[in-house]
């Protein structure tokens, strides 16, 4: 159910205590010719929150931050790894800002790890229009004050467990917000995306590392040291069998 957010919350921002998911209500704003850019869907806790690749994001009511950012991309159409990069890149540095013991990297595409362990998960749902990219959903997933998790989530750390500090959710999220769409108007031309991805990659997780891989279409396992992610959003590596690039959702990582 919706707070009544006139007089608490800003325009922009849509609150709820519980939702199905904040990206499925932020594509039926759109839908309805409701949504404007800058939107946000907030919610203290998803029944249906969703992950990459069909994964169900899980959270603990009232811990975490759930949210959806709506945006005019204001690209050309080729350009979704540049988005998804941008947003990775500023939760990550974002993340560096607020607590200064934390070694946070980008493990591809734009999963966030503190610490070697997974914080915020990014879920970026595109429309089009024709041939026209008329808007992104971009859901973040952040583990914020929660203190422990499933078993079957072992690789998984919030802000808090990382710290000890509790961190205040609103103010998490009018900061990643402000950030996302400043990073989106100052990010336009060739030499600004030649910049993002030099950042992207000076935090990408694991890089220079070896890692284990699986080739999901062939089943191989392999192993390879992680060089770089390319302008096309393809992870670069480095095995046995010399320079090999992947596209996203054509490997796993086995960590």
């Amino acid at each position: 159910m919706a707070r009544n957010s006139e007089n608490t919350f800003p325009k922009w921002l849509r609150y709820f205590d519980t939702i199905d998911s904040t990206n499925n209500y932020a594509m039926r704003l759109t839908d309805d010719g409701m949504a404007y850019h800058g939107d946000v869907v907030w919610s203290l806790h998803q029944t249906g929150g969703k992950g990459q690749r069909g994964r169900q994001w899980q959270d603990e009511p009232g811990s975490n931050l759930a949210m959806s950012i709506i945006c005019q991309p204001s690209l050309p159409a080729d350009s979704q790894f540049r988005l998804s990069a941008l947003v990775a890149l500023t939760i990550a540095k974002y993340l560096q800002t607020i607590f200064s013991g934390w070694q946070v990297a980008i493990k591809w595409p734009n999963d966030i790890y503190i610490n070697d362990k997974k914080a915020c998960g990014i879920l970026i749902e595109n429309i089009f229009r024709g041939m026209e990219w008329t808007y992104a959903i971009i859901g973040i997933g952040i583990n914020v004050n929660q203190q422990s998790f499933p078993d079957n989530i072992p690789n998984a750390v919030s802000l808090k467990s990382a710290s000890g500090k509790s961190y205040d959710l609103a103010e998490l999220v009018t900061d990643i917000r402000a950030g996302i769409l400043n990073a989106l108007s100052t990010t336009q031309t060739r030499a600004d995306t030649q910049k993002l991805m030099d950042n992207y990659n000076n935090l990408l997780f694991r890089r220079g590392r070896e890692v284990a891989f699986e080739e999901l279409a062939s089943g191989r396992k392999f192993e390879a040291f992680v060089q770089e992610v390319n302008s096309n959003g393809e992870l670069v590596v480095l095995s046995h069998s010399g320079i090999e690039t992947f596209a996203f959702g054509s490997v796993s990582w086995k960590i």
